[in-house]
């Protein structure tokens, strides 16, 4: 039989089991891109307001490699208690239709939260003869093969949503792959190409009026860039896998999930983080983990197919 010392001794240590609630130490945030790129510009104000509400430190670690593959790969074999976490963006999701990743981003993980969406569009130069998205078309139609458009690479964003444009408008135009935007942007300036498609780094040249904005592939307009409709507008359900979530190993509770995510969505509201989305053309966009689950699964049945029938597997 217990003592009533003993019994005392049990019934005074309830509270302090109690008490040890998520978080309880820092939680660490792995991304796959490296420091100071627009991906870690935007992560790291938003953790640092999470962690105000958490009361524990974020602290990012930078892991890049493969399209953030390698970070992805290794937040899958991290313990599903809440203290490691990770970003998922449009590489980590759609590089298992180009080539053989150790895990399945719809299956694997456990959603948190999306936060914010990269922005892509289509520019060509401010001299060219197509003053709308409607005239660039109607001009790639009637003239096949003519349309020379440059991206920052293949099944890339912005390379995909041009090949389901052609696709639905029966359109014949020759894509120019780089190895980034520079070098895109340059081949437009220098019209080596009529068109290019990629993210916001083509900003300035839109405000210094060399080159002009077309269309923006996003849900609405950026608030950087109010006079470019997006394709949404134009008529075309199409809108670029450009979502950067928050993800955990499989397996997480639903409580330790909801801590997160309730954290996280209150500091989309920082003004810190509105402002360096802002600055770099990043929009903020909420998706609660039953959403952000919907949507990556949506992401693969869209793009999956079409990466696959373009011949983009790399292995």
């Amino acid at each position: 039989m217990f003592s009533l010392f003993t019994v005392c001794m049990l019934l005074s240590a309830l509270p302090v089991v109690a008490q040890q609630k998520f978080p309880s130490r820092p939680i660490n945030v792995i991304l796959g891109y490296p420091a100071g790129g627009t991906t870690d510009m935007s992560l790291r104000p938003l953790t640092i307001a999470a962690s105000r509400t958490l009361g524990q430190p974020l602290p990012v670690f930078n892991k890049p490699g493969g399209g953030s593959v390698v970070a992805v790969a290794s937040l899958k074999n991290e313990k599903p208690d809440g203290y490691t976490i990770g970003v998922l963006t449009t590489g980590g999701t759609l590089s298992q239709y180009m080539r053989k990743v150790p895990y399945d981003s719809a299956k694997d993980f456990t959603p948190i939260m999306q936060y914010v969406t990269h922005l892509y569009g289509l520019v060509v130069r401010s001299d060219a003869p197509w003053k709308t998205f409607k005239e660039f078309i109607e001009y790639a139609k009637a003239n096949p093969g003519k349309i020379r458009y440059s991206t920052a690479g293949l099944g890339t964003p912005m390379h995909l949503v041009m090949e389901r444009l052609a696709i639905i408008e029966k359109i014949k135009w020759t894509h120019i792959p780089f190895q980034g935007g520079p070098q895109g942007i340059a081949a437009l300036l220098g019209n080596h190409v009529e068109a290019y498609t990629g993210p916001t780094d083509w900003k300035p040249q839109v405000i210094s009026g060399s080159l002009r904005g077309l269309a923006l592939y996003a849900e609405k307009r950026a608030v950087g860039l109010p006079q470019i409709p997006t394709l949404l507008e134009a008529g075309y359900d199409i809108v670029a896998p450009g979502a950067i979530s928050l993800i955990g190993p499989k397996g997480m509770s639903p409580q330790v999930v909801e801590t997160l995510h309730q954290a996280f969505k209150t500091a989309l509201d920082d003004p810190d983080y509105v402002r360096i989305c802002q600055e770099s053309d990043q929009v903020i966009t909420y998706r609660s983990p039953q959403e952000l689950a919907r949507y990556i699964a949506d992401t693969h049945k869209t793009w999956g197919p079409l990466i696959t029938s373009l011949g983009l597997n790399q292995d």
